[in-house]
């Protein structure tokens, strides 16, 4: 091949490149020109002008309508102009919370030298990943008045966020009406992307962890006093309503000014199996009865993020359906997000029970672990374990003892979780990022036979001292401890 050969070819290519572009674009257009509001009006406007001027024979008439058609025309090739050389780029969370706010972050980012970009507009559309969604759950929309040749701009959104699910951001539209606000000139732009939408999550209340102690000390045969249940702590929290006075650290309480409480582990840490049967009618489903099922599905998470919590156990969640699942795995932050996600996109079921979901679970399972059914149905467990293919009557009578179940369509869930109020986000990531730190704090300190928190004193003696600017309350505690 000759040297002059080569230019040729190159061209030939670029050519080809543009033409494949352009059928692209026709085809599939990206790029769309719209007529405003304004627009039509000042169109009308200039019609009738010209229709008058030639009617009238009047030159100066048709001269202002002639003249007319100059800012329509710098709009439509201006708006166009405008969106030349610029990138967008969309920060939004990989989760959030059902009942957070949405946040997601915008940056526009000018590439030309010198050009600024003005008016400019951002719409995206937040899509449900179920089959047969069409309509939006949520659509962006910000605004950029301005922003400088080779600058860029940020812009935050904040949304309610839609229920839980998984979601799909789609394609973004970037759109302008500069100069005039006569045509509106849009840019379609695929960014798609996931986001999860978690259950609700909250805080679970003292009757919870006191059904749970007193399913495993009648599991183990015997029951522990409350000296050695409480020698076991894992650090401290802050003072909830009904918690024992008795609990209150008082030394680490006046050293920050609030309440705080110790949190005690229980010694005999055994796996948890968590089972959801989230049954509904086929037909004319009460709202109490699906709000029952949300209540479940809240439950279980929480649950599961006070479980992987702290390393060392083993969780199991099942769920049942046609075809009962199963996913498990030693307590870890990683499994926590499976299990959140797996809960997010559950959906409810009028076929199948727990006599399948029993055959489903693995045998470690079914022989030690603590179970806990949250269903939206009454349940015989002794039945249902009969049922099972795994279970023998013997087993099944011993099986039963093991399980602690509840019924949320008739209320028995009121009063073990307290939904939380604040950014359910921060609390996940408060609880998982110091799980590890509080584990370790707390070990090396009960080595050293100190509190969470007093390591600084390194045993000295330290003198509470109620001072008079103390509001009452706080001086009515620290007089009435114990």
């Amino acid at each position: 091949m000759s040297v002059d050969e080569k230019p040729r070819g190159a061209r030939g290519k670029r050519r080809a490149g543009r033409i494949a572009r352009g059928l692209i674009q026709a085809l599939v257009p990206t790029e769309r020109t719209l007529v405003t509001r304004e627009g039509f009006c000042y169109f009308a406007v200039m019609l009738v002008l010209l229709a008058a001027g030639m009617l009238q024979q009047i030159n100066l008439i048709l001269l202002v309508a002639t003249t007319a058609v100059g800012p329509f025309v710098a709009s439509w090739f201006g708006s166009r102009a405008m969106l030349r050389k610029l990138a967008v780029l969309r920060r939004s969370p990989g989760y959030i919370f059902a009942g957070d706010p949405l946040v997601v972050d915008y940056t526009l980012e000018n590439g030309r030298r010198r050009m600024a970009a003005l008016a400019l507009f951002l719409e995206d559309q937040l899509v449900s990943g179920e089959r047969g969604a069409t309509s939006a759950a949520s659509t962006p929309r910000v605004f950029f008045p301005r922003v400088a040749a080779r600058g860029r701009a940020r812009v935050r959104w904040e949304g309610e966020a839609p229920r839980r699910g998984k979601y799909q951001f789609q394609n973004l539209d970037l759109g302008t009406r500069s100069p005039f606000g006569i045509v509106e000139r849009r840019v379609t732009l695929p960014l798609p992307e996931p986001i999860y939408v978690y259950p609700r999550i909250g805080r679970l209340t003292r009757r919870w962890f006191q059904l749970q102690r007193q399913t495993s000390e009648n599991r183990l045969g015997r029951r522990h006093d409350r000296s050695a249940q409480q020698e076991e702590y894992h650090g401290l929290r802050d003072y909830r309503s009904g918690d024992s006075v008795r609990w209150i650290h008082w030394r680490t309480s006046a050293r920050r000014g609030e309440l705080m409480v110790k949190e005690f582990e229980q010694q005999n840490e055994q796996d948890l199996a968590i089972l959801i049967d989230p049954w509904l009618p086929r037909t004319k489903v009460p709202p109490q009865q699906r709000e029952a099922m949300e209540q479940a599905i809240s439950f279980a998470a929480t649950v599961c993020l006070e479980t992987c919590r702290r390393q060392g156990r083993r969780l199991v969640l099942g769920w049942t359906g046609a075809t009962p699942g199963v996913i498990q795995g030693p307590a870890s932050v990683k499994l926590l997000h499976e299990l959140l996600e797996q809960l997010a996109v559950l959906r409810p079921v009028n076929e199948g029970g727990l006599a399948e979901l029993f055959d489903a679970l693995p045998a470690p399972t079914l022989r030690d672990a603590l179970l806990i059914v949250a269903s939206t149905r009454p349940v015989n467990l002794l039945e249902e374990a009969e049922r099972s293919a795994r279970l023998n009557p013997a087993s099944a009578r011993n099986f039963a003892g093991r399980v602690l179940a509840f019924n949320a369509a008739q209320g028995e869930l009121d009063g073990l979780i307290q939904l939380a109020e604040a950014d359910s986000k921060g609390l996940l990531e408060q609880r998982v990022s110091n799980a590890e730190s509080d584990r370790y704090t707390s070990q090396e300190e009960r080595r050293r036979g100190m509190f969470p928190g007093d390591a600084e004193d390194d045993g000295a003696i330290i003198e509470e001292t109620i001072s008079p600017d103390e509001p009452p309350a706080w001086r009515a505690w620290k007089g009435g401890r114990p």
